[in-house]
């Protein structure tokens, strides 16, 4: 079996049980997977590595921190792992399967069924109120009723505090509030797979604590794989799994407690607001969740 195969769990099953050691929690195979993954932009003499050969394993019902410097590749991992931007080499396993390998119309169907979206840019549509926004997935992406649709879209706003904002449009809110509907649009759906790039940025602590814990819900409770790409170190103590990006490639991974024991921890401080996706990423838009 090549590497490449064993790491994202493609190969064949075992066909009997693994011998587990005393003492020793057997730890569930990853949902999501990424081998060898390399990632280049320009061409030429302006040729550039954000990602040198970065493998990793996430598994269902965690929250997984991806932490590094600013430039240090972490939104481009978000985006080869979410499948949103192809990678030069490499392979990205997701639920068994391969999913650069899959046909684009096979991808599109995999991201709605399973992955939701949460970016500082919010791409919220202009036109639609705050609720509009959450039950657009629903009936689309879900072919829920309008009634439920109705239903799961104020349950979330509310968890939110977004619950007397449910008519307002994008134009209407502040950024803050743009931003968590953007992360209610996301959660709405109950997907399989959250993928987040500074999803509390943009929102003061107490906010940030809701959108936090509304994501750890999701993993633990839902059993979903939630990675969200942070500077804040006020959210290690949310995480399952730290890992750290540098310079294009993973030199750190570890539980929150030997995250926290580190000196350089609090070095990590979220840089100035951005109104926009860093990545020009091929996805058909606007995207949905």
């Amino acid at each position: 079996m090549c590497r490449l195969t064993r790491l994202l769990g493609l190969g064949p099953k075992p066909t009997a049980p693994l011998v587990q050691a005393p003492g020793v929690i057997r730890r569930e195979s990853a949902a999501l997977s990424g081998a060898d993954l390399i990632r280049s932009f320009g061409r030429g003499e302006t040729k550039s590595f954000a990602l040198k050969g970065v493998s990793a394993e996430f598994r269902k019902g965690d929250l997984n921190l991806l932490m590094g410097p600013s430039g240090s590749g972490k939104s481009t991992l978000l985006a080869v792992l979410s499948g949103l931007l192809r990678p030069d080499s490499g392979a990205v396993g997701a639920l068994g399967q391969d999913m650069w390998q899959m046909p684009e119309e096979r991808m599109e169907r995999f991201r709605l069924q399973h992955c939701s979206y949460i970016f500082q840019g919010y791409n919220l549509f202009p036109a639609l109120t705050a609720r509009e926004q959450l039950e657009i997935v629903l009936k689309w992406g879900e072919g829920c009723s309008a009634r439920e649709a109705r239903k799961r879209s104020d349950h979330v706003l509310g968890q939110l505090g977004l619950a007397n904002k449910a008519h307002l449009r994008p134009g209407q809110m502040s950024g803050g509030e743009k931003q968590r509907v953007a992360i209610g649009r996301a959660l709405v759906k109950n997907p399989t797979f959250v993928f987040a790039d500074e999803p509390t940025a943009a929102l003061d602590w107490e906010n940030g604590q809701q959108v936090i814990k509304l994501l750890t819900e999701n993993a633990r409770e839902r059993g979903a794989m939630v990675l969200v790409v942070t500077h804040d170190p006020r959210l290690v103590p949310f995480a399952d799994k730290v890992l750290e990006l540098t310079d294009g490639q993973l030199t750190q991974e570890g539980t929150p407690a030997e995250v926290l024991e580190r000196p350089d921890i609090h070095e990590f401080t979220p840089p100035p607001v951005r109104k926009g996706p860093r990545l020009r990423l091929h996805v058909p838009q606007p995207v949905m969740a």
